[in-house]
């Protein structure tokens, strides 16, 4: 294998493989980069046998084959190439030698033939959506995700198909609960509602801004994604999601209109003082207003009021505060409505407007 390419496309490529391939893998293979070239074009390849990624580019291939390449080692030799051209050439025994106009490297890698075989994606069932879009809806769940692993079925999104061309997605971590709904242009083709791993979809984050379009869909177990220059597999969870619509209240009987920014700022001010494990807030609401308070014995106590219109009796409620603060950086309206049961029900936070995003948050004791 020989092959001389713009060192710093490489680098972008490289880049982007970095959060699949395993540093500390039981299998060594797994923290390599399988390099192929052929055709004119090369083309990456890293996994964890759960998330896989292939890119590729255009290249001047002197010498078609493949080798499997320290994926981070690569990438940190390959980054620091001044502006200009590198080749890569394979000199026997799985070792390869990286040349610049200045520098040469020498790097031990492994046979391409330990590198684990990847399932071609069938691209026949795949629909597409704007990446922007796509990535909104990300953003607005993914914090949601629980980040126990045992708890599988909380692991990850759920991707849902509410009518032919809407598509939900939502997280839950058991505390509180992110859902999202676009309309998108073309027909949203699941037969049944998925459930995608959070690191699939971090990856998935990081190639949806490569490309104002993407083509999605879904396998029998996994979920594809084809863009400009790349593929993702992302193997599915194959565990039930809870029914999360059991959790979001029907009927309130109190409901606050707040101001966006006046809200986050004045929940980051008073949750300094709170426990950093907890960071409980506690939220006092009546016709007058809003006040917030965090109490700590070894630190002290902060409390803040803020403007808001208010409907229905008074209450005293306690939060996470990061749980607030986390939903609140992701709404775009400059108006936030919050929807109240009592002291221990569920609490819904949505923005102002017609865009269909709600989150439910569970109070606290405090």
């Amino acid at each position: 294998m020989k092959f001389r390419i713009e060192a710093i496309t490489l680098s972008d490529k490289l880049g982007l493989l970095q959060g699949i391939s395993e540093r500390r893998a039981t299998m060594p293979i797994l923290s390599h980069v399988l390099i192929s070239a052929a055709s004119g074009k090369v083309k990456l390849t890293a996994t964890d046998l759960e998330t896989t990624m292939i890119t590729w580019c255009d290249a001047d291939v002197k010498k078609e084959g493949s080798i499997a390449l320290p994926a981070r080692k690569t990438y940190e030799i390959v980054k620091e190439i001044p502006l200009g051209d590198i080749e890569i050439e394979e000199i026997g025994n799985h070792w390869a030698e990286l040349k610049s106009k200045s520098a040469t490297f020498k790097i031990a890698g492994l046979p391409s033939e330990d590198f684990p075989v990847v399932q071609e994606a069938s691209s026949q069932e795949l629909f597409s959506i704007e990446s922007a879009e796509l990535d909104e809806m990300i953003t607005k769940t993914i914090f949601a995700v629980s980040p126990d692993d045992m708890r599988r079925n909380l692991s990850g999104i759920y991707f849902e198909k509410i009518g032919k061309q809407d598509l939900r997605l939502v997280a839950t971590d058991g505390h509180r609960l992110s859902l999202v709904e676009k309309h998108t242009k073309s027909e949203v083709k699941i037969k049944k509602s998925v459930l995608i791993p959070k690191k699939g979809v971090s990856e998935l984050r990081k190639v949806l801004k490569l490309s104002d379009g993407v083509r999605i869909g879904f396998g029998k177990s996994d979920f594809i994604a084809e863009g400009n220059g790349f593929t993702l597999i992302v193997r599915l969870i194959d565990a039930e999601f809870p029914n999360y619509k059991q959790v979001i209240p029907e009927t309130t009987h109190r409901s606050m209109e707040v101001k966006r920014d006046d809200f986050l700022s004045a929940l980051k001010r008073v949750s300094v003082i709170s426990s950093e494990r907890t960071k409980s807030v506690k939220m006092s609401l009546d016709k007058e207003g809003m006040i917030l308070m965090s109490v700590s014995p070894e630190l002290g106590e902060a409390r803040e009021v803020v403007p808001v219109e208010f409907k229905g009796d008074s209450i005293e409620l306690g939060f996470n505060a990061r749980y607030l603060m986390d939903i609140l950086e992701v709404i775009n309206s400059e108006v936030v409505q919050v929807a109240i049961g009592d002291e221990l029900s569920p609490v819904i936070v949505k923005p102002m407007g017609e865009e269909v995003y709600i989150s439910v948050v569970m109070p606290m004791r405090v």
